[in-house]
């Protein structure tokens, strides 16, 4: 039955009742269409209508709301007009945030086809278990472990397998009562999905368990079969149709992938083993060269390895007639475990690699011989550069900006540190000294800068004749100054006063050439003009009014 009309008024009969699929009521009205988990006025008897308690749900639970003392419960009371203190949970209070303190709004509309659904009437739903548990006939388990158990068990004994989905497990399990041993709706879905997780993976387990078993029982019949790395599928199937672990293989897709995955560890294994005896050979071969000459040639060297290796050579490339065999018998014959390999050996171009790779080291050996004698001969350059601008650091303090090479050269021609700097390639002697000349300018010069900075601080005025004694002890209370430079300083602050005097004289001149000519000039604006018979005495008063 898909739905349970109650009451015998009208008005009652235009609700309906339906049970959702996770074991809640709720109500539809046929004329208004609306659904709602709260039982209508209409259903209630006149002692629910009188009473101060009212029942809702949550997350599948109920719980009574007292509309008078504002107090929530999830206890039945008994006395309808009586206030309940609110249950607590064993061991701690309870979770006042989980139940409303004060009347909610529970009137809840289902999901667009459960709406579709009840507006073409109760007969047009589809078919939901109408009979529901009492919830005080349920177990209640003291914790959630303990719940969750309850329902991992109610699964296993329903044999829910790992592809079934929620609703398919749902209409089997939701009349039974350890279904709501768990209280809310997504505690119930977290712990079918972790019951599902667990169920694939075993399943999964079981499967691979009995793939590898049919894996192994399948190499072991190719292991006893005469085939080799280029037996094709086909030729297995001839020789092992019948054979029980050829026929476990549920398709002949699987046969495929487990022969291909057979001959790739046989490849691997067969490899292997090559590259193992080539490795041998060819590290036999390289010490036997020993230290090639650059020089050597191949035809020389591939006549001395064949005469050594012949024995270790490829069958196809024996030098022994007798021990030489054709190709089609190596590649194309049965084979078994005692045919010899085709591909194990030495090939010519095994012996060219060791030719290359022995020139190779010969090479680089020449070329680390040649390096490291460049390198000791640039140490050796280094040095003697060194020992020389060492020599030149001993006669720093003779030097000034002005002093030349030929001035230096008799002082340093017979001294060892010069000698062993002559005919070498990079800097010259000569070349270093104008370095050291340009460094000591430079570091007098940033010296004579600091003092004239001081002296203008300090309002000290140099003149061509203030005295160098003066100066050095300015110099030795404002600056730090080298006293060995204070010669040339000093000579280069009164050459620097000079030239100033002589600008300043220079500048006097030119101002006394423009004052003349603008004089000049004046003269030819006079009214009237001068002439050649004029003299000074009668025109200087008309003149001075010019200004």
């Amino acid at each position: 039955m898909n739905g349970i009309a109650l009451g015998g008024q009208d008005s009652a009969t235009a609700w309906v009742e339906y049970t959702s699929p996770d074991g809640r009521a709720y109500f539809y009205n046929r004329d208004t269409k609306v659904t709602t988990w709260e039982k209508p006025d209409e259903l209630k008897t006149q002692q629910e209508r009188d009473s101060v308690w009212k029942e809702y749900a949550k997350d599948g639970r109920p719980y009574w709301y007292n509309t008078q003392t504002k107090q929530s419960t999830w206890t039945r009371p008994d006395v309808p007009n009586q206030p309940i203190k609110p249950l607590e949970a064993p061991g701690s209070r309870m979770d006042l945030d989980r139940v409303p303190s004060r009347q909610p709004s529970m009137q809840r509309r289902e999901p667009s086809r459960s709406r579709r659904s009840a507006s073409r009437g109760p007969r047009s739903r589809p078919p939901v278990p109408a009979t529901t548990l009492d919830p005080r006939s349920r177990h209640e388990y003291k914790t959630i472990e303990e719940a969750e158990h309850a329902f991992t068990s109610m699964l296993k004994r329903h044999n829910v397998r790992g592809d079934w989905s929620w609703e398919k497990m749902l209409r089997a399990v939701v009349n039974d009562p350890d279904y709501r041993a768990l209280k809310t709706l997504p505690e119930r879905k977290n712990a079918f999905q972790q019951y599902i997780t667990a169920v694939r993976e075993t399943e999964l387990e079981q499967h691979r368990e009995e793939q590898r078993k049919q894996r192994t029982e399948f190499f072991a019949l190719l292991d006893a079969l005469p085939i080799s790395e280029y037996t094709r599928f086909p030729k297995v199937k001839h020789l092992a149709h019948e054979h029980k672990a050829f026929c476990a293989i549920p398709s002949n897709k699987e046969r495929v992938e487990l022969f291909d995955a057979y001959v790739d560890e046989l490849l691997e294994k067969l490899g292997g083993e090559r590259r193992r005896v080539r490795v041998q050979c060819v590290r036999d071969a390289t010490e036997y060269l020993g230290a090639l000459s650059i020089s050597a040639k191949w035809t020389d060297v591939k006549d001395k390895l064949l005469e050594k290796f012949g024995d270790q050579m490829m069958p196809i490339l024996h030098l022994d007639p007798e021990k030489r065999m054709p190709m089609d018998i190596l590649y194309f014959g049965v084979r078994d475990k005692d045919t010899v390999d085709p591909e194990s050996g030495l090939s010519m171009l095994d012996l060219l690699d060791i030719y290359e790779h022995a020139i190779t080291d010969a090479e680089r050996l020449e070329s680390d011989r040649r390096k490291h004698e460049k390198d000791k001969v640039y140490r050796q350059q280094r040095q003697a550069r060194d020992a020389f601008r060492q020599l030149l650091n001993e006669h720093i303090g003779e030097f000034t900006p002005s002093t030349t090479w030929s001035e230096f050269y008799p002082q340093i021609k017979h001294h060892t540190a010069y000698t062993e700097m002559l005919g070498q390639p990079g800097s010259t002697p000569q070349e270093m000294f104008w370095d050291a000349i340009e460094e000591l300018s430079d570091e007098m010069y940033n010296e004579r800068k600091q003092l004239e900075s001081a002296m203008r601080s300090h309002n000290f005025h140099m003149h061509v004749d203030t005295a160098f004694d003066k100066v050095c002890e300015f110099a030795q209370s404002h600056c730090k100054i080298d006293a060995k430079h204070m010669d040339y300083i000093y000579e280069q602050l009164v050459i620097k006063c000079k030239r100033r005097e002589e600008e300043e004289d220079e500048r006097k001149q030119r101002h006394k050439r423009r004052l003349l000519d603008t004089f000049k000039y004046a003269l030819y604006d006079l009214s009237p003009e001068l002439t050649p018979d004029s003299k000074w005495d009668t025109e200087c008063a008309r003149i001075s009014r010019m200004a």
